[in-house]
């Protein structure tokens, strides 16, 4: 493995960081001895790199009595190197159904996201032994390719990217480089814990590897490259695959199922992944290959685990993350204020003229100033303005494409005891504004896929 210097640091950045990269770089900045040494070494390489815009973020946990403390201490040196800096507080869920270690992380990440600017790079300080740690994790979890691949170089992040800039370099090279310039830092006791996976790996398995082959750790990080090699491969099969079953937002089932059992699973976990939904366990993907093609045509099956569900209908494949339940009790909206939604953002915009691509407007003169917001319970009718005759709104939404899932989740707006507007796909007859008349839109920020796609 190469040693480590701020030089060969700057080697490994310049075949990283992604070609878009414009100079924003942010630490992530525990205050370990990982994270101060790439501190110590960003800063080092300042000079040489004048395009670099170089700051430091500091996760607070709060899960210790002196996290405030050290806190501090990272803030005093970032200062002593010049670098800027910030603290992100977050609570972590004790209760976590993954685990103290998983909440931690969820958390942490979230902050990063949230702040990080748009083609920021955040960098983070784990390295080759963090990456065995990782491989090993995953291995006695039966991760397929792609947790076995660990982490990335390299990764799309939020609104930038994230780079390990690392992972070549073992937790003994880092220490010996901080220890040779004095430099010391902190250490979270709770890092000892051996109920922890990772502490227990750590601290009581990998010593023992080590004695019997001392290069575990450069190994580990070699055999997930190429693993993350043969993903790279699995997601170009897949992305070829896709481009046959595809429709729309959504998957062909016929075309699916022309596929080989190997290739589907590797086509639909992409599909689930590419938007942003967590990936199933393979009982999960073998519960949704059965719901998929045993079920009758007549039914429309629907396959859920944390963070995502899968709804078969009309042979297509539609995939979305879980919204909240619609609320059994009627709200009560001042209108002139947005209201938030499980799917997004309801609003009633005023219109000038005749509203433009608005189609039919409210008419303001007829609209309350207080309106309530339910979720259909059966028996509701509506006339559409522009159309002649009132229709059931069950029918109404089954001729219009509505997805049956969707059906029960859209919001009604009603004035007293009438039916004002299905969210904003229909207005009543009664309550739409006359040619040149003041009126207003409904719009519906953030609306979810609702359609069935042909």
């Amino acid at each position: 493995m190469p040693t480590f210097s701020p030089e060969s640091l700057l080697t490994v950045l310049n075949a990283s960081l992604p070609s878009a990269f414009d100079g924003k770089l942010c630490v992530a900045f525990s205050g370990g001895v990982d994270s101060t040494v790439l501190l110590h070494a960003l800063s080092t390489l300042r000079s040489s790199q004048p395009a670099w815009k170089l700051r430091a973020v500091h996760v607070d946990h709060q899960l210790q009595p002196v996290s405030g403390q050290w806190a501090q201490r990272c803030e005093r040196l970032a200062g002593e190197l010049n670098i800027p800096f910030q603290v992100q507080r977050v609570a972590v869920d004790r209760n976590h159904t993954q685990g103290l270690e998983a909440a931690a992380r969820e958390v942490r990440y979230g902050a990063f996201r949230a702040q990080l600017d748009a083609g920021e790079v955040l960098l983070t300080a784990h390295h080759a032994d963090d990456q065995l740690e990782t491989v090993l994790l995953a291995l006695m979890r039966g991760s397929g390719v792609q947790g076995l691949a660990a982490m990335p170089v390299c990764a799309p992040f939020a609104v930038g990217w994230h780079v390990r800039p690392l992972l070549e370099y073992t937790r003994e090279q880092l220490a010996g480089w901080a220890a040779g310039r004095g430099i010391d830092a902190v250490e979270d006791p709770s890092n000892r814990n051996l109920r922890h996976d990772r502490n227990y790996l750590r601290h009581a398995v990998l010593p023992v590897l080590r004695e019997r082959w001392p290069s575990v750790a450069g190994s580990a990080v070699r055999a997930a490259r190429h693993l993350g090699d043969a993903l790279q491969l699995l997601d170009e099969q897949a992305s070829r695959d896709l481009e046959i079953c595809a429709a729309g937002a959504c998957l062909n089932v016929a075309s699916l199922r022309a596929l080989s059992p190997v290739r589907r699973a590797n086509a639909v976990r992409f599909w689930l992944r590419s938007r942003g939904l967590h990936a199933p366990s393979t009982r999960q993907l073998h519960g949704l290959e059965r719901d998929i093609f045993t079920a009758s045509e007549d039914r429309n099956p629907c396959t859920r685990w944390p963070g995502a569900e899968v709804h078969r209908y009309r042979g297509r494949l539609y995939a979305f993350e879980p919204s909240a339940a619609a609320a059994n009790e009627p709200v009560n909206w001042a209108w002139r204020e947005p209201l938030s939604l499980a799917g997004g953002l309801l609003r009633i915009v005023g219109t000038a003229g005749d509203g433009g691509d608005c189609g039919p407007r409210l008419s303001l003169a007829r609209l309350p100033e207080q309106l309530t917001v339910r979720y259909r319970a059966g028996g509701e009718h509506i006339q559409v303005a522009g159309r002649a005759h009132r229709k059931l709104l069950k029918k109404l939404l089954q001729e219009s494409g509505v997805l049956p899932w969707w059906r029960d989740r859209l919001p009604l707006l009603f004035a007293g005891k009438q039916l004002v507007a299905v969210a904003d796909l229909f207005l009543a007859a009664e309550f739409a504004a006359a040619p040149g008349e003041p009126g207003a839109c409904i719009v519906w920020d953030g609306r979810p896929e609702i359609f069935a796609v042909d």
